[in-house]
C-alpha cells in the first residue's frame, strides 16, 4: 500500500514538473501563470459574484404563488372556512398583475368576506402613481447589481494587470539574471585560458613567474563573481517559482536544468506614443470602469431618493367573476360581474429623514465624480511618467551599447600588444574588467527597459489585453 502511495506520488511529482519546459519562455510562463495561479482563479471568480448579484436582483421580478387556508370551528360551529390563492406577477414598469380564487364559508363569516357558492374569481392589478412610478426599490437592486457586475468585470481585468506585472517582472530580473551569469561564465573561461598561456610562456621563460600569480588572483575574481552570479541567477529563479502553480493548484518547482529563451529581454522596436494609451486608458481602464459602475450605483441611489420625495399613491383595480362559470358556463362570463376599486395616499409632512437621505446621497455621488477625475489625471501622469522611463532607459541602452563596443575595441588592441610583448598582464585585466562590468550594465539596462514597457501598459490598464485568448 505504502509502495503504491509513494510512486502515486512520485508521478504526480513528475507529471506537475513536466509542465515546465526546459525553455521557459515568456508566452510559455504567462500561460502556466493565467492557468493555474491562484490569483488568477480568484479574479475569474469576480465576474461570477456579480452574475450571482444580478440573479438575485432579478428574483424580485419573479411570479409568486400564494395561497393561504383558515379554518375556525367551535363548540359543533363552524365559524368560518377561508381559502384564498392566487398569483402575482410584478413588471418593470412599476404595475402588479395578479389572479386569484376565493372561497369563504361559515357562520360567523364577515359579510364583506361573503363570496359566492362557487367561489370568487378575480383578476387585476396594482399601480404606483406617485412615488415608485418611474424607480422603486425592485428596480434599484437590479440596476445596482448591474453596475455591480460591471465592476466586478474591471476588478478581474485590474487583478490580472497586477499579476502579470509582478510575474513579468520577475520573469525579466530572471532572464537578466541569466544573462549576467553567461557574461560571468565567459569572463572565467578567458582568466582561466589566459592562466594557462601565462603558465606556458613561464615556463618557456618569456614571462615572469610573477605574472601566473597575477592571472590565477584574475581567475579567482572572476570565480567569485561567478558564484554570486550564479546566487543572483538561483534565488531569481525562486522567486519565479512563486507564479508557477499547475491547474490542480500545485506548486510547481523550476528544476535547476530550466533555462529562460534570451530574446525575452529584448524590448518592442516600435514605441506607441502616451496620447494613444492615454485615450485608451480613459475610455476602458479598469480603476475608472470600476470608479464609473460606483458612480452609477450613487446615481441610481440618488434617484430613489428623490422618489421618495413624492407622496404614496397607489391605485388597485381587480375585476370580479363568479367561479360557477367553470361548472355551467351558461348565460355567465368569465369576469365582468363585478369589481374592486382601491386607492391608498400617504406622505410624510415635513419629509425631514427623506431630504437628509437625498443629501447625503448627492454628497456621495459628488464624492465619487471627484475621486473619478483625480483618479484619471493620475493615471495620464503615471503613463506619461512611464514613457518618460522608457525614453531615457532607450538613450542608455543605446549607449551602453556603444560603451560595450568601445571596451572590446580597446581590450583587442591590448591583446595586440601583449601578444607581442608590449603590454602587461595588468593592462589587459584593466581592459578586460571594464569591458565585463559593462556588459552586465548593459543587460540590466535592457532590463529596465524591458520592465518599463511592461509597466506602461499595466498604468494604461492594458498588460492583460495582450495575454486575453
Amino acid at each position: 500500500m505504502r509502495c503504491r502511495l509513494s510512486l502515486a506520488l512520485l508521478f504526480g511529482w513528475a507529471l506537475a514538473q513536466a509542465q515546465v519546459p526546459p525553455v521557459l519562455t515568456r508566452e510559455a510562463f504567462v500561460r502556466i501563470v493565467l492557468n493555474g495561479h491562484p490569483m488568477a482563479r480568484q479574479a475569474a471568480l469576480r465576474p461570477e459574484l456579480g452574475e450571482a448579484a444580478v440573479r438575485s436582483a432579478r428574483g424580485g421580478f419573479d411570479p409568486v404563488a400564494m395561497a393561504s387556508y383558515d379554518e375556525k370551528s367551535f363548540d359543533e360551529k363552524n365559524y368560518f372556512t377561508l381559502l384564498d390563492a392566487g398569483l402575482k406577477v410584478p413588471t418593470w414598469y412599476g404595475v402588479e398583475l395578479f389572479a386569484g380564487f376565493q372561497e369563504n364559508t361559515g357562520d360567523q363569516l364577515n359579510p364583506q368576506a361573503l363570496t359566492p357558492a362557487d367561489g370568487l374569481l378575480k383578476v387585476g392589478g396594482q399601480l404606483s402613481l406617485g412615488q415608485g412610478l418611474f424607480i422603486d426599490q425592485r428596480r434599484a437592486t437590479l440596476r445596482r447589481a448591474e453596475a455591480y457586475l460591471r465592476a466586478t468585470q474591471a476588478e478581474q481585468e485590474q487583478m490580472l494587470n497586477d499579476l502579470l506585472l509582478q510575474a513579468l517582472n520577475d520573469h525579466t530580473d530572471w532572464v537578466a539574471a541569466y544573462q549576467a551569469l553567461q557574461v560571468s561564465n565567459t569572463a572565467v573561461e578567458l582568466a582561466r585560458g589566459r592562466l594557462e598561456f601565462v603558465r606556458g610562456s613561464w615556463r618557456g621563460g618569456d614571462r615572469p613567474a610573477i605574472d601566473t600569480l597575477e592571472a590565477y588572483l584574475q581567475l579567482q575574481d572572476r570565480m567569485l563573481r561567478q558564484q554570486l552570479a550564479l546566487l543572483g541567477f538561483r534565488n531569481a529563479g525562486l522567486r519565479l517559482s512563486d507564479h508557477l502553480w499547475d491547474t490542480d493548484q500545485r506548486p510547481l518547482e523550476l528544476q535547476t536544468n530550466v533555462v529562460p529563451d534570451p530574446a525575452d529581454l529584448r524590448s518592442p522596436e516600435a514605441f506607441q506614443f502616451p496620447d494613444s494609451l492615454i485615450a485608451q486608458a480613459v475610455s476602458g481602464h479598469p480603476l475608472l470602469a470600476q470608479a464609473g459602475a460606483r458612480i452609477d450605483q450613487l446615481e441610481i441611489d440618488r434617484r430613489l431618493r428623490s422618489e421618495y420625495l413624492k407622496p404614496e399613491l397607489d391605485l388597485k383595480y381587480q375585476w370580479l367573476g363568479d367561479g360557477a362559470y367553470f361548472n355551467n358556463g351558461q348565460d355567465m362570463t368569465l369576469l365582468g360581474q363585478g369589481h374592486q376599486l382601491g386607492v391608498g395616499f400617504k406622505m410624510p409632512l415635513l419629509l425631514r429623514r427623506e431630504r437628509g437621505e437625498l443629501s447625503l446621497a448627492k454628497l456621495r455621488l459628488t464624492d465619487a465624480t471627484l475621486g473619478l477625475e483625480r483618479e484619471r489625471l493620475r493615471i495620464r501622469n503615471r503613463i506619461n511618467e512611464r514613457a518618460n522611463d522608457i525614453n531615457a532607459f532607450t538613450d542608455q541602452v543605446q549607449l551602453g551599447a556603444d560603451m560595450v563596443v568601445n571596451n572590446e575595441r580597446l581590450l583587442a588592441g591590448e591583446n595586440q600588444r601583449f601578444s607581442a610583448g608590449e603590454s602587461s598582464l595588468f593592462l589587459v585585466n584593466a581592459r578586460e574588467v571594464p569591458l565585463i562590468d559593462a556588459r552586465i550594465r548593459q543587460v540590466d539596462l535592457e532590463a529596465r527597459l524591458r520592465k518599463a514597457y511592461f509597466r506602461l501598459d499595466h498604468e494604461a490598464g492594458t498588460l492583460w489585453r495582450a495575454w486575453r485568448r
